[in-house]
């Protein structure tokens, strides 16, 4: 009679039951180990977004200083004006006012000899400053004074400044410090406004040209194919660089909005860094399965060497035993030749077994 083997349908089992539990640790812990380097690379986002505010920051803190001393020498002209001098007329322009404002009110006398005191300091800086293009005057009038050879656009971008200044909110038209005024988007001509006052009264606003653009290009970011963007107060995007070069603005997606969003100290901007999604995704999916590969590797090879073990140490050694039995039960002087050392007394033990049911059934 042929005995079944009921440790072989347990060891089937226990393959089945092993390899799910060997591959749900694995996967626990390599997610377990994702999370984690998640976490550190949030963290290695968030100090290159402290650095390139730094950055930016600091850029722009020599300007704003000089922004700050033209404004305390304007204003100390206009309330102590030197002897009236004449501007060339090419460097004053009069916009064309709409509303109760209609027509352009002419330069005051102190205003004038304001600004032809200030000129050869702007010529100066102009030249020395980085990042200043061009040092111009809109006055509350509408006279527009300017120190450089004026560009076509140039009227049309004094009327836009108008336009800003005007919808200034309250506090931030009566701020210290300077606004920035992006004029053109598409061409990047963004503008430092700064307000200066005639006995409390606002009489015109200096306008400081700035290339912000190259000032965002000489940030650099580890982080190979990110967009480094900065924002408006509304969280619209008005500028954007990708390794250093201009990009489309409207590449925000929206899905970091839980992203850090780092103010600049200067100026009302934020900045934000986007990295690549595409890129990102394909290297967060490349690193899970690397670390899944090895965390299973490993627990695998312990899966298969004790499968193994067991295999060989009780699976066959049982199986020849049963044969053992089935021989001798069968009548053979001798059951199998080749016996596990280990399990040599449980041979014995059945010869003896069955020796001794012999000999009761011979009494």
């Amino acid at each position: 009679m042929k005995i079944s083997n009921p440790l072989l349908n347990e060891h089937k089992r226990h393959r089945r039951y092993g390899l799910a539990l060997v591959l749900i640790l694995a996967g626990m812990m390599a997610l377990l180990d994702y999370l984690m380097a998640l976490s550190v690379r949030l963290d290695v986002r968030q100090a290159q977004l402290n650095a390139a505010t730094s950055d930016l920051d600091h850029q722009l803190l020599p300007l704003l200083h000089l922004s700050t001393v033209l404004q305390k020498e304007a204003e100390q002209r206009l309330a102590s004006p030197e002897a009236p001098a004449a501007l060339p007329a090419e460097a004053i322009a009069s916009l064309n006012l709409s509303g109760p404002q209609a027509g352009a009110q002419p330069l005051s006398s102190a205003e004038t000899a304001m600004l032809a005191e200030l000129s050869p300091w702007f010529r100066h800086h102009l030249q020395v400053t980085p990042y200043l293009l061009n040092i111009t005057y809109l006055s509350e009038g509408g006279q527009w004074f300017h120190v450089r050879t004026a560009d076509p656009r140039a009227a049309e971008l004094a009327h836009t400044a108008k336009q800003q200044i005007a919808a200034l909110a309250h506090l931030q038209f009566n701020s210290p410090q300077a606004n920035l005024l992006i004029l053109d988007k598409l061409r990047q001509r963004f503008v430092l406004q700064v307000p200066l006052r005639q006995d409390k009264t606002i009489s015109g606003h200096l306008l400081l040209e700035i290339d912000l653009l190259a000032m965002l290009q000489q940030v650099k970011l580890a982080d190979h194919g990110a967009t480094l963007m900065l924002m408006d107060k509304n969280a619209e995007v008005f500028l954007a660089t990708q390794d250093g070069k201009l990009t489309d603005p409207g590449r925000y997606d929206g899905t970091d909005q839980n992203d850090s969003m780092q103010s600049l100290a200067a100026l009302p901007v934020a900045v934000h860094i986007q990295p690549d999604q595409v890129s990102e995704t394909k290297t967060e999916l490349t690193r899970f399965a690397a670390e899944l590969g090895l965390y299973c590797l490993p627990l695998l090879l312990l899966y298969g060497y004790l499968a193994s073990r067991f295999k060989r140490k009780v699976l066959r050694p049982f199986s020849r035993l049963l044969i053992h039995v089935a021989r001798l039960e069968r009548g053979d002087a001798q059951g199998v030749r080749h016996v596990p050392a280990e399990w040599e007394q449980v041979f014995k033990h059945t010869e003896q077994l069955k020796d001794q049911a012999l000999g009761k059934s011979a009494d």
